[in-house]
C-alpha cells in the first residue's frame, strides 16, 4: 500500500486547448437547456397549470446553474 499516492479525486494538471473547448460547449448547452426549458414552461403554463410551469422553470435555472458549476471549475483546474 506504501506504492501508492493519496487519491484526491481531482486531476492535478489539465490542458487549455480541452478546458476552454468544454467550456465553450457548456456555454452552449446552458443557452440551450435555457430556451427548451423557457418553451416547456410557455407551454405548460396555460395548458396544464401555473405550479407545473414555475417547477419547470425552476428546474431550467437549476441546470443552467449546475451547468455553469462544472464550466468554473473547469476553467479553476488549468491555472
Amino acid at each position: 500500500m506504501a506504492d501508492y499516492e493519496m487519491f484526491t479525486g481531482l486531476p492535478t494538471t489539465v490542458d487549455d486547448g480541452p478546458a476552454l473547448r468544454w467550456s465553450q460547449l457548456l456555454v452552449k448547452a446552458v443557452l440551450a437547456a435555457l430556451v427548451l426549458g423557457l418553451i416547456l414552461t410557455v407551454i405548460l403554463w396555460p395548458t396544464v397549470s401555473a405550479d407545473v410551469g414555475a417547477l419547470t422553470l425552476c428546474i431550467t435555472f437549476a441546470v443552467c446553474a449546475g451547468l455553469m458549476v462544472l464550466r468554473q471549475a473547469i476553467l479553476a483546474e488549468r491555472r
